[in-house]
């Protein structure tokens, strides 16, 4: 089994801050860290420890954080061959995490937006070798459509998540099987009102109805609710899967944790409520440890845990 990642980069910067700042607030920061991010890394390097082989291209500058990065994943046993280095600078990325877990994040693209549809043809034949072909939204949209155009063809199916969130073009929409989105994305791509009530039992009985409006025709549409867990609408049926019960400690990448999970239960040939089971596990995990890239769990680890 194998999984085909539109990756992209981000030099992380996190700071722990008493709470979010309001506009012009200046605050004091209790901690900081920086790692590896980006959700595209993250992405693959969570199917990586959850046991499948992943083709990740990505676009990185010609810097030392890119330096550290291809020795970070060389380290792990992710293959760096469709890792490009460009002259713009790498990803670079701020995040501010309240004591609850809550935050908010800014992304710098940097030689992210430099890649492009001549870069996934040179990938190819790793994209028709995998099994799903995923997209995150710290790239640019066309070779998104380049690579999932490419995999549609060869019967191959196609995940997006669409965050940081731009509204998808129709185009691309039609080439995606695997919508996965958060709360606001989907609202937004949805036309909700900002002021709707959002509860599971609301996106429940009316993911159906909103999808049917929408230009959404793929084969499956999951949206998470963060710690209220996430409803998946499947040929017009709905399953609401709970969030798993933790001390949230840092929100921050729970959203690629789970995408990694799903795509790897989906590639495995699970049900789908198993598939949504180890997403959500494996996002839970995530938000209750501090960073991203160090917290991803290896199978072992998300195996116990689920058995818990």
């Amino acid at each position: 089994m194998r999984i085909f990642v539109l990756g992209s980069y981000v030099n992380a910067n996190c700071l722990c801050v008493e709470n979010l700042p309001a506009a012009g607030e200046s605050l004091s920061a209790q901690a900081m860290w920086t790692e590896h991010g980006g959700k595209g890394l993250n992405l693959a390097v969570g199917i990586h420890r959850l046991g499948i082989h992943v083709d990740t291209l990505m676009s990185v500058g010609m810097d030392s954080a890119a330096d550290s990065l291809l020795k970070f994943l060389k380290a792990e046993g992710v293959d760096t061959r469709w890792v490009i280095r460009k002259s713009e600078q790498s990803g670079f990325g701020v995040g501010f995490i309240a004591p609850g877990g809550e935050n908010f994040l800014a992304v710098y693209p940097g030689a992210n937006f430099l890649l492009d549809a001549s870069h996934v043809a040179q990938t190819a034949v790793a994209i028709g070798a995998a099994d799903l072909v995923c997209a995150q939204f710290e790239i640019q949209e066309t070779p998104i459509l380049a690579a999932f155009s490419h995999a549609r063809k060869l019967g191959i199916r196609t995940l997006l998540n669409p965050s940081p969130w731009r509204a998808p073009g129709m185009e691309l929409l039609a080439l995606t099987n695997i919508l996965v989105a958060n709360e606001t994305e989907a609202a937004s791509l949805f036309g909700l009102s900002a002021g709707a009530d959002l509860s599971p039992e609301y996106w429940v009985s009316g993911l159906p109805a909103w999808a049917e409006r929408s230009a959404w025709r793929g084969e499956l549409l999951v949206v998470t609710l963060g710690e209220q867990g996430c409803v998946a609408l499947n040929h017009r049926t709905v399953i609401y899967q709970p969030a798993w019960v933790v001390a949230s400690v840092d929100a921050t990448g729970a959203g690629d944790a789970f995408c990694a999970g799903l795509a790897t239960a989906l590639v495995q040939g699970d049900s789908l409520p198993d598939a949504l089971i180890l997403a959500s596990a494996c996002g839970a995990w995530v938000a209750a440890h501090r960073g991203v890239l160090q917290a991803l769990p290896t199978l072992t680890e998300i195996t116990r845990f689920v058995g818990t």
